[in-house]
């Protein structure tokens, strides 16, 4: 049996791996040609941010794969007369899926590895290869690593302590100004910013200027003031971007920081549960995949078994972002919201398997 095992489990990988290569070339293809199209940027800069988004494409690809391999695995083994061989000598088809569920959950843990570990730094990396390379905004800079938000434009270094998307405000701010020569002219604290009509206004706060020929600071405090922050809200959108490079942990913390400030963080928690339910789409697929194989799969070959991976697909794709979209507008609970979609389809799956049987 552990021969027919190790067999089974070859083809499933052989499966895979095509699978997972044919599905990238194509989502790459299509994403190189579109950037090419544009003429925005050189060759060379495109086909380096693409490379660095590969980790996050395979990823991406990962379920679709799964599912495609297992349709390929037992559409072909049944096809081949080779299921019945195995039924015969006592391996039924619940065997041949503990085998390839076994590489699924493998896979699983890795993407979850990937999606904490490896794709916040690649994510960080490709961020500012395209700020400072391919739109040459070499003046740029962010960070959300630390307790406070750090983010740097031309000649101001910007110390958030949050920044509240929905509102446009932000809550403990810091501004750093200097001159061509990088030295520091005047600090801004202030306890809250609002956007209006006219611009920043800085509310409750102080400035201390640091003037180049006198010795000694000077500081004063304000109720009220104009800011001159030239940035509107839309450009500290990209805070809310640079989430995607925070490790699950990091993730976590920053997620409590913006409760305990009181801000809206129904995004941010389903964006954390979805890093993780991500990672287990491919065991649905898996899971889905085994009562479209058998009955009825002699016919149509790989053509029918690709058309029926990208329309199972996509309705799945479907149902998950209409879940991450009721868990971000509060009609769902952040964890729900991811976990829903793949709970209804796994559902699914085990209904029409009963009914196969």
């Amino acid at each position: 049996m552990k021969t027919l095992d190790t067999y089974i489990a070859m083809i499933f990988a052989r499966n895979l791996g095509v699978s997972t290569l044919g599905m990238t070339a194509i989502f790459l293809f299509q994403a190189i040609f579109g950037d090419l199209y544009d003429h925005r940027y050189t060759v060379e800069q495109v086909f380096i941010f693409h490379c660095l988004n590969l980790p996050r494409i395979l990823t991406q690809m990962a379920p679709p794969s799964v599912l495609l391999a297992t349709v390929l695995t037992l559409s072909g083994l049944a096809r081949t007369q080779e299921l019945v061989a195995c039924y015969s000598i006592g391996f039924g088809l619940r065997r041949i899926m503990y085998v390839i569920l076994l590489g699924v959950f493998l896979l699983s843990g890795v993407l979850l590895i990937a999606q904490d570990r490896i794709l916040p730094s690649v994510f960080r990396v490709r961020t500012n290869y395209k700020w400072a390379v391919m739109d040459r905004r070499t003046d740029f800079f962010l960070d959300i690593h630390r307790d406070k938000i750090w983010y740097r434009s031309k000649n101001m270094i910007y110390n958030l302590k949050r920044f509240d998307t929905q509102a446009g405000t932000i809550h403990g701010i810091s501004i750093y100004m200097f001159d061509e020569s990088f030295n520091l002219l005047q600090v801004i604290g202030a306890e809250k910013a609002q956007y209006t009509s006219s611009g920043w206004k800085l509310l409750r706060g102080n400035v201390t200027v640091f003037p180049l020929d006198e010795p000694f600071p000077l500081a004063q405090t304000f109720e009220e003031k104009e800011g001159f922050i030239p940035e509107t809200p839309q450009d500290f959108q990209e805070i809310d971007k640079e989430v995607e490079g925070l490790h699950l942990k990091e993730l976590y913390s920053y997620i409590q920081r913006m409760k305990d400030a009181g801000a809206d963080t129904k995004s941010y928690e389903v964006n954390f549960h979805s890093k993780i339910s991500l990672s287990f789409i491919p065991v649905v697929m898996c899971f889905l995949a085994i009562p479209f194989s058998l009955a009825g799969r002699r016919e149509g070959g790989v053509a029918k078994d690709l058309g029926l991976c990208l329309g199972v697909t996509f309705f799945y794709w479907l149902f998950y972002s209409v879940g991450l979209s009721l868990g971000t507008n509060g009609a769902l609970p952040s964890w729900l919201a991811a976990w829903l979609p793949s709970l209804i389809f796994v559902a699914l799956s085990g209904f029409l398997i009963a009914r196969k049987q």
